[in-house]
């Protein structure tokens, strides 16, 4: 019989051995050597969720952070730890997106009697 927990645990196993995972861990250790590009990358990330959020929410995007955010990533493109750690990021987010879709599908038909 399989255990839902032994299988959580491999998972969790199986992520901090993927490829995307360790390049992501490795770039973070590189970039946390400069300080300036590791503030640089914080606060495009922060720039970047908040146009997201505000997009979401059914807002226009406020056209003065979206040219801070081009501005900076004009900036970043520059700077070989940030594009390395982002480039590692993106790869890494569409990873972990795809593998919490298939575990939320998986759950969501447990629960699909409730829609009907």
């Amino acid at each position: 019989m399989m255990n839902i927990y032994d299988k959580a645990h491999e998972l969790a196993k199986a992520i901090r051995e993927s490829e995307e995972y360790k390049a992501l861990v490795d770039a973070g250790k590189v970039l946390s050597t400069n300080e300036t590009s590791k503030k640089m990358v914080q606060e495009f990330l922060i720039k970047q969720v908040q146009l997201e959020y505000a997009g979401a929410m059914g807002g226009q995007p406020d056209k003065a952070k979206v040219e801070e955010l081009n501005k900076l990533a004009e900036v970043i493109k520059g700077n070989k730890m940030a594009v390395d750690y982002l480039q590692a990021y993106r790869k890494w987010q569409t990873c972990a997106g795809d593998v919490l879709k298939i575990i939320q599908e998986s759950m969501a038909e447990g629960m699909s009697i409730l829609d009907k």
